[in-house]
């Protein structure tokens, strides 16, 4: 059901918060999924927390994400308003990405985008 893998990745995003070291590895495996189960959730201190978890793990195993950065991507224009710095966890790790692939590899990724998540992405986090 929905709400089970809402709530799964709920978890699987705080146990990130708490100990991201432990989860990060794993990151790969569950990734797409993840994102897909918190995209259409409304914005909450649930959503908030989770978001924050796997932000951690993608620091500590960025190559964790790569695969499936599209995913990760369209969870975080999902926000309607995320609070200031946790917005600021997401201009961090979409520059950083951007920085590593370089411009013109990353202008190729992003025209895979639809229109509206690279608009999205853009106006609100200049990438």
């Amino acid at each position: 059901p929905k709400t089970l893998l809402e709530n799964t990745a709920i978890t699987i995003g705080r146990l990130g918060y708490v100990c991201p070291a432990d989860v990060a590895p794993l990151l790969q495996q569950f990734i797409r999924q993840w994102c897909i189960s918190l995209r259409n959730i409304r914005d909450n201190e649930e959503k908030d927390s989770a978001f924050r978890g796997v932000c951690n793990m993608i620091s500590v195993n960025p190559s964790g994400v790569v695969e499936d950065f599209i995913f990760f991507c369209d969870a975080i224009a999902s926000w309607v308003n995320p609070k200031p710095d946790l917005k600021e966890m997401f201009h961090r790790i979409l520059h950083c990405f951007k920085e590593q692939v370089g411009e013109e590899n990353w202008k190729r990724f992003t025209e895979q985008f639809p229109v509206p998540l690279k608009e999205r992405l853009a106006q609100q986090y200049g990438v």
